[in-house]
């Protein structure tokens, strides 16, 4: 089972994180992922995947230990 976070955890510590895991985004992306995060929910992981694609998705998730 997996565990569950509060939006404000998600992003604690690990700003420099996603910006060296979304290195290839544009800027507007990044901003867009980072608001996402910071209010993160249950149905962010379908709104991530819908911005960045399942795979690119996923590995951000995956670099941030969020999934």
């Amino acid at each position: 089972m997996g565990a569950v976070r509060r939006a404000e955890d998600v992003l604690r510590g690990r700003r420099g994180m996603l910006e060296r895991a979304a290195a290839d985004l544009a800027p507007g992306q990044l901003e867009r992922v980072r608001q996402l995060l910071e209010r993160w929910s249950e149905g962010s992981k379908r709104e991530l995947a819908e911005l960045l694609g399942e795979e690119r998705a996923r590995r951000l998730m995956r670099d941030l230990g969020i999934e």
